[in-house]
């Protein structure tokens, strides 16, 4: 019998990594295994989205759209795929539709051809625009439900979520199983309905916080899903995914495997050096954590966590800290974790461990969360914590919109009075400004000093000195 070969969407340089180690692989890191990567013969490689943007302005001294671009140039034969947060983009507020299409343009320009569009709460209308601004761009839009298990999240539930986002135009369907709580049985149940409602491809995104993924991605190959993820073996498990390597394995046998294991080998082979250099970021975890399926911390927000308890000095609370988060997702109605919704919820019970004490101090964002300004909520918000959010409430606490001519305004201010006059004319620039402005403008004057000393160093070596 002729098996079906499974399409593949490799994630080791985008949540492989972010879910490992915090997002803090260097471009550097990566490009020698970009060709091969791209001799593979994945479906597509995620490579970009999620929290790789801002990291990169925030933490790595990177232009993310040179990043992108440096994929386009070695990904000759594979889709390049990206993250989108929806109305989100790849910030963590709204944005107002002029700015979606702007960035979704200029995305697909640089080489993103699958948009993985999805929203937090599973509100359809947020990702509706993004859905429409990647139709017109000629690339495939991949509208996501972001899946939990609740009283309120059922089979009905996901068969019409599904429905609905065919109906406004997606050109594929990802199921995004961030924290690992689809089990095998309920995947192939789900998966097989969703073929016969659906006309348009199915992937499948899952992380091995649980155990169960590698079981899971098989049920769902038999009921005949379109796209598996998987990351490479040396970037697998633990918060992340299942392994590459592996899952090819469970289809085939060592003389009918159309893949190329020696070089998958060496790919995982150079990511295994890689790995130590960021030893500092890795989370604690060295197994299965079964309890995630109680408490539904997602791997990328669990490592997170887990690193901002160190640099307080309290990581020996880490334990009470995921105690508290289910509490609180059942108290705001059962909202899936994902960003930004997990960011929210995470900080939110970060503060009521260091208060000792349950919304004591509430946070900006989990105000607004409460009070819909994320999306509808999926269930009953708890009344105790609607009226302790009403309280806290007020017309200060709506977030400021701005146009994306003001956004342009402000950016040409900033680059005149600061001599960046060059970064002013590119909309790129400008994306980077908006979606994180402070973080943007310590990027581009960080890089402005450093072409300064550059220069200074240049001209001391000919015996010319400058004030």
């Amino acid at each position: 019998m002729k098996i079906k070969k499974p399409n593949i969407t490799e994630l080791v340089l985008r949540d492989g990594q972010q879910s490992l180690i915090a997002t803090r692989m260097k471009i550097e890191d990566m490009i020698p295994a970009l060709s091969n990567l791209d001799k593979v013969g994945y479906s597509s490689m995620e490579v970009w989205g999620g929290a790789t943007y801002d990291v990169c302005l925030r933490y790595l001294n990177e232009n993310p759209w040179t990043r992108l671009k440096i994929f386009k140039k070695y990904f000759k034969n594979t889709k390049l795929q990206m993250l989108l947060r929806g109305k989100n983009l790849v910030g963590y507020k709204s944005y107002d539709d002029s700015i979606l299409s702007l960035f979704i343009k200029n995305a697909a320009k640089e080489g993103i051809h699958i948009f993985r569009i999805f929203d937090a709460l599973n509100d359809i209308s947020h990702i509706k625009s993004s859905i429409e601004f990647v139709n017109r761009e000629g690339q495939n839009s991949q509208g996501t439900i972001c899946y939990t298990t609740s009283p309120v999240h059922n089979e009905k539930y996901w068969l019409k979520k599904a429905k609905d986002i065919e109906d406004i135009g997606a050109k594929s369907l990802a199921i995004k199983d961030m924290a690992g709580l689809l089990r095998p049985k309920t995947c192939y149940e789900l998966v097989t309905k969703l073929k016969k409602n659906l006309k348009i491809p199915i992937f499948l995104h899952t992380h091995s916080t649980t155990g169960l993924s590698d079981a899971t991605n098989l049920k769902a190959y038999e009921a005949g899903v379109d796209n598996i993820d998987t990351s490479i073996s040396s970037f697998s498990n633990l918060y992340a995914h299942t392994a590459t390597e592996s899952f090819i394995s469970m289809i085939y046998g060592d003389n009918d495997n159309p893949y190329d294991m020696k070089l998958l080998t060496k790919i995982s082979d150079h990511f295994n050096t890689v790995r130590p250099k960021y030893s500092q970021y890795e989370g604690s975890m060295r197994g299965v954590d079964i309890n995630m399926l109680l408490k539904q911390v997602p791997g990328g927000m669990l490592s997170n966590l887990e690193k901002q308890l160190t640099d307080l000095g309290k990581q020996h609370r880490l334990s009470q800290l995921i105690d508290e988060i289910p509490k609180i997702r059942k108290d705001v109605g059962y909202v899936p974790l994902v960003t930004p919704s997990s960011q929210i919820v995470g900080s939110q019970a970060l503060m009521n461990i260091i208060d000792g004490a349950r919304y004591k101090t509430l946070t900006k964002e989990f105000i607004d969360l409460v009070n819909g300004k994320y999306g509808k909520i999926p269930g009953e918000v708890c009344p105790k914590l609607l009226k302790k959010v009403e309280k806290n409430s007020s017309d200060n606490n709506i977030s400021e919109t701005k146009s994306i001519l003001e956004y342009k305004s402000e950016f040409s201010q900033f680059c005149s009075e600061n001599n960046l006059k060059d970064y002013s004319k590119k909309e790129t620039d400008l994306l980077n400004y908006i979606l994180f402005t402070n973080e943007a403008k310590q990027f581009y004057m960080t890089l402005h000093k450093s072409k300064i000393d550059q220069v200074i160093g240049l001209q001391e070596g000919f015996g010319l000195y400058i004030e």
